[in-house]
């Protein structure tokens, strides 16, 4: 049915246009003036089509390319410490892109929490879909007589070819969409940004293709089952076709993906009924393309590469971490770590402590695992950042991961801690990474701004911690801010923390200042008499050894060693407010302008935070002052809200 489409008909006259992917073409056209004028103008337009889509593959190529080179010239202008012209001009260049791109977009009801720069891509990509999918569309009608029924007409227009179209677009959409939600990202070697960062617009090109399948099989279904006549034996006949069988079934695919990929479905069915169910649907969806338009099989087989491979390196990169490859392993076969497990807190802020040390090589601080625990269900993994720091030359390392409680796998994980009466338990681990980008690979910055909220302190402890046990020279000013809701919660590292006050104490952490907010308490009674409201001391210097608070803070000393009295340290109660993140992000900009350096901001926690924070960094860079040569306003933001 297929190769007959279009009334063409041979005669002995007759010879073959062969088009790439679409049905050859009849020529000369036979029929009436009207018809052979459709065929023209649908011909025409599917070349025009298929040129579109690879002009849309050779602008994304460019700007992969565009970026790697950004990327290597970044590296090569800061691997001196001569400020020339194109380091100036890439940093200042990076600077501006910070305080207009940087800050959180409007309409976070649709969008959810992301920054203009996410949204201007977007919108880039929006805007070259819809120009592209009206251009070049022959806005016409003809109407004929339909043959063998004299009394009825037959409307021809350029609603089929745009119908076309925009299903042309949605395939060649198709394998950008797959590699934007691949973890194991060919993207994210290219670009340098941890792969998670493409989750949004792997969202939306995903409803883009929704609503272009959609279009796409609603202009077929008017044209099919209103414009052309005699009805209801043409679209009898069109509905019973294979490849509009495979069609609908793709449709009702894509339809599937969207409905269940909302916020409200996924609440409803629980995210693991998504993540499951849309990588087996989306699959079969890619076959159903595939059967649907084999002459378009190129973007369905790349998709199909992308998913293979993505899989394929997540089975490999599990295999290496557990089969025993490696030298001092156990013997060949699958070696789980065992992991002792620690419960602290009560019901309202529950937290569980992971602990083990594994065999193999280390990650850089800041990376994330995905972490399955095979006796509490052996078809979940979730994504937890280590709060150890990892050894570079040492093949055992130590992982250590602080959970918080809430539905599913983690409360599993608490109830199984809370079921020792407070002592540590074990379970078997099985762990794939590590995964994403680290913030110690900004080497150019010399200063550096921690801020975490409550669990989110696993993402920045060990950047801090690396700082100070790796041999780096020059003035350095660190901030460590940890927000947390009440005072046990420092027990959840109670290790890390005395072992950065004892470095602060002995001058191995020198020009680091470590504050606490505790934001769902006041200060203890029995410390009042120790107590003193304190203001932050803004511009102090990069080895200062006064603590500093927040305004309107108590800054409270303890005789225990956990929370006793330190230069450079504080432990500020808030009594139910939340600190200023932005103040706290213009007196570590005050203290940097003593210092001098290149400055770097990471953070973990709840997404409102990192709202904050975003905006608060963003107005910190000031693009004139870099490019004369004052790097003291430059701040790199990485935020990670996995916590």
């Amino acid at each position: 049915m297929i190769e007959t489409r279009h009334i063409q008909e041979h005669d002995a006259n007759s010879t073959v246009k062969h088009y790439w992917a679409y049905p050859d073409r009849i020529l000369p056209c036979t029929k009436d003036a009207g018809t052979c004028a459709y065929l023209d103008s649908v011909y025409h337009s599917h070349e025009i089509s298929m040129l579109y889509t690879f002009i849309l593959w050779a602008v994304l190529g460019g700007v992969l390319v565009f970026m790697l080179s950004l990327r290597y010239g970044k590296s090569v202008a800061r691997s001196s410490d001569i400020k020339t012209p194109l380091r100036r001009g890439l940093d200042s260049l990076g600077s501006l892109g910070r305080r207009w791109m940087l800050s959180e977009a409007p309409g976070r009801r649709i969008l959810g929490r992301v920054t203009l720069l996410q949204v201007t891509v977007l919108s880039a990509l929006l805007g070259y879909l819809l120009i592209f999918s009206l251009v070049g569309v022959t806005y016409k009608t003809w109407i004929v007589p339909t043959k063998n029924h004299p009394g009825l007409k037959t409307i021809r227009t350029g609603f089929g070819g745009w119908g076309d179209r925009v299903g042309a677009l949605a395939y060649a959409l198709t394998p950008l969409t797959i590699a934007l939600c691949s973890r194991e990202s060919v993207l994210s070697l290219i670009t340098g940004i941890p792969y998670q960062h493409f989750n949004f617009l792997h969202r939306w090109t995903g409803r883009v293709i929704f609503v272009q399948s959609f279009l796409h099989t609603l202009v077929w279904t008017l044209v099919e089952g209103r414009f052309y006549q005699p009805q209801p034996e043409t679209y009898t006949t069109f509905i019973k076709q294979k490849y509009i069988v495979w069609g609908i079934v793709a449709q009702i695919m894509i339809t599937f993906l969207y409905v269940f990929s909302t916020s409200w479905a996924i609440r409803l069915t629980g995210y693991e009924f998504f993540k499951k169910t849309h990588a087996l649907i989306g699959i079969l969806y890619l076959g159903a393309c595939w059967a649907h338009w084999d002459k378009l099989a190129c973007w369905m087989i790349a998709s199909l590469i992308i998913v293979l491979a993505d899989f394929g390196v997540r089975f490999l990169r599990t295999a290496l971490l557990h089969v025993g490859y490696r030298k001092g392993k156990p013997g060949l076969g699958f070696h789980n770590a065992i992991a002792t497990v620690q419960h602290y807190g009560d019901d309202e802020d529950s937290v569980v402590r992971v602990d083990f040390d594994f065999k193999h090589s280390a990650w850089k601080p800041g990376q994330h695992f995905y972490l399955c625990f095979p006796a509490l269900n052996i078809w979940q993994s979730h994504p937890f950042t280590p709060s150890s720091l990892p050894i570079g030359r040492s093949d055992i390392q130590h992982h250590t991961y602080l959970i918080r409680e809430r539905s599913g796998i983690t409360a599993k994980l608490a109830q199984l801690a809370k079921a020792t009466g407070g002592d540590s338990c074990t379970t078997s681990v099985i762990l794939t990474g590590p995964y994403g980008g680290s913030p110690s690979e900004e080497a150019a910055a010399s200063n550096l701004l921690a801020i975490a909220g409550g669990t989110g302190v696993t993402s920045v402890l060990p950047t801090v911690q690396d700082i100070f046990t790796v041999a780096q020279t020059g003035t350095r000013a660190v901030d460590f801010v940890w927000i947390v809701r009440k005072i046990q919660d420092l027990s959840w590292i109670t290790p890390e923390l005395t072992e950065l006050k004892s470095w602060m104490s002995t001058g191995k952490a020198d020009g680091l200042r470590l504050r606490i907010f505790v934001t769902r308490e006041t200060a203890p009674p029995e410390s009042s008499t120790s107590s003193t409201s304190s203001v932050s001391g803004k511009g102090e210097g990069c080895c200062s050894k006064r603590a500093n608070g927040e305004k309107n803070g108590v800054v409270v000393t303890s005789s225990s060693d956990l929370t006793a009295a330190q230069n450079n340290f504080s432990i500020t109660y808030l009594g139910g407010r939340h600190p200023s993140i932005k103040d706290i992000v213009s007196d570590f900009s005050e203290r940097t302008n003593i210092c001098g350096g290149r400055s770097q901001v990471i953070g973990a926690g709840p997404t409102e935070i990192g709202t904050v924070l975003r905006s608060a960094v963003a107005n910190e860079n000031h693009t004139s002052k870099v490019w004369q040569g004052d790097e003291s306003g430059i701040m790199a933001l990485e935020w990670d809200c996995r916590s």
